[in-house]
């Protein structure tokens, strides 16, 4: 069948589905995305990097409008709670074990979906409406929505994230798999002044290890024009592990009494005092608590379905791969489409660009966690030769995952 001047259906209003939207626009195809949430997904402000290269591409290819904006990324530092003295004489930073370059954009998730998504008209985007089921045969796929109606589409897109209904389509074997740990999140508006943040992050990124996890602290922008927030996250196992066995998530507001002293109790035992403080700053009501799932995937595309971004290879974030791989999907399948005329060819097209490098990124943050939360090293007794040696084999000598 000809891509240009197919009906395509978008299941997903997320960074991946709008990205995928301009795509399929630009190779011919008149596209619906369909998104369940009724409002702006702009309250997904968290934090998120992405690599300059890449950035540069969306921008001058047209997926991001030009001065989005961002803060540059140099270095990673590396700090451990200073237990040399006493506590009164304990440095609130924290001890510097070590300093990695790390070049890298840091975006606002919420001002990237917000541009990528300006690019799709209010027309074809249909939210507050969620897809209950996608049923595919010879000539297309029907697409039924919460509201009992079925649409008829020549393809279909699964841009409906870990949870995807799409992605059974495709690879019925394909489960998320629980890592055995979780991400607690949290962000904050900085004070004009900048008072508060630490000289740490003034060239990128602080890393706090210690004993089953790590914290990442860094700068993000705000929704404020010229204002800046404070992004932070902990990697760690948590109690009562077995209820996140299937894939969910915790948004801000819902962590309960157990899991928040869990928290605070690890803030306590770990972390230098003013990292501690910053991930205590917005209380309770301000975390949000993510498990961590993986999967890979035997293929991209299917008959009449294809998958972008975490619907596909689902990747752990210690990769930072997520909106990353879907910006990237999304490349991809509008070269692709280009490149073929017909949905025949541009379907094994697409899975053979994608899905070797997808699940390999799954394979990379599977070996990321192993090494920083589950079975982490003894970071005070590393010396920097060692830390470097330790790194370059856990990353395979890459300062991230998009190097060459």
């Amino acid at each position: 069948m000809l891509i240009r001047g197919s009906r395509v259906a978008v299941v997903g209003g997320s960074i991946a589905g709008c990205a995928a939207a301009i795509a399929l626009r630009r190779a011919g195809c008149s596209v619906t995305v369909y998104e369940r949430s009724g409002a702006e997904l702009t309250d997904r402000g968290f934090g998120i990097a992405l690599p300059v290269p890449l950035r540069d591409e969306l921008a001058a290819i047209g997926y991001l409008p030009p001065g989005m904006p961002v803060r540059p990324c140099r270095e990673r530092v590396w700090m451990l709670r200073d237990r040399a003295g006493a506590a009164e004489r304990e440095s609130p930073e924290g001890r510097v074990a070590w300093r990695t370059p790390l070049e890298a954009s840091f975006v606002n998730w919420g001002l990237l979906w917000r541009a990528v998504c300006s690019s799709v008209a209010d027309s074809v985007y249909r939210k507050a409406l969620a897809v209950v089921d996608v049923a595919v045969d010879d000539e297309g796929a029907t697409v039924t929505t919460a509201d009992g109606r079925g649409e008829r589409y020549d393809v279909v897109v699964g841009a409906d994230g870990y949870r995807s209904l799409v992605r059974g389509l495709v690879d019925p074997a394909a489960r998320p798999r629980f890592a055995g740990y979780a991400l607690w999140r949290g962000n904050y508006p900085v004070a004009d002044d900048r008072t508060a943040i630490p000289d740490a992050l003034a060239q990128g990124t602080v890393t706090v290890g210690f004993p089953g996890g790590h914290g990442v602290f860094y700068l993000i922008p705000d929704f404020r024009p010229s204002g800046t927030r404070m992004n932070w996250a902990v990697y760690s196992r948590v109690a009562e592990a077995s209820r996140f066995t299937d894939p969910t998530s915790l948004p801000p507001g819902s962590l309960d009494d157990g899991l928040t002293r869990f928290l605070d109790q690890l803030l306590t035992d770990h972390f230098p005092p003013v990292w501690a403080d910053i991930a205590r700053y917005g209380g309770r009501d301000s975390v949000s608590l993510q498990p961590i799932y993986d999967v890979t995937v035997a293929r991209y595309a299917a008959e009449r379905v294809l998958l972008v971004g975490d619907a596909a290879a689902l990747a752990r974030p210690h990769t930072g791969s997520g909106a990353t791989k879907a910006l990237q999907d999304a490349i991809a399948l509008e070269r692709v489409c280009r490149t073929h005329t017909t949905w025949e060819k541009a379907l094994p097209a697409y899975d053979d660009r994608r899905r070797a490098f997808g699940n390999a990124l799954v394979e990379l943050g599977r070996r990321l966690g192993l090494a920083q939360v589950e079975r982490t090293p003894d970071w005070e007794a590393m010396a920097p030769a060692e830390f470097e040696s330790w790194f370059s084999a856990v990353v395979g000598g890459r300062s991230t995952p998009y190097d060459r």
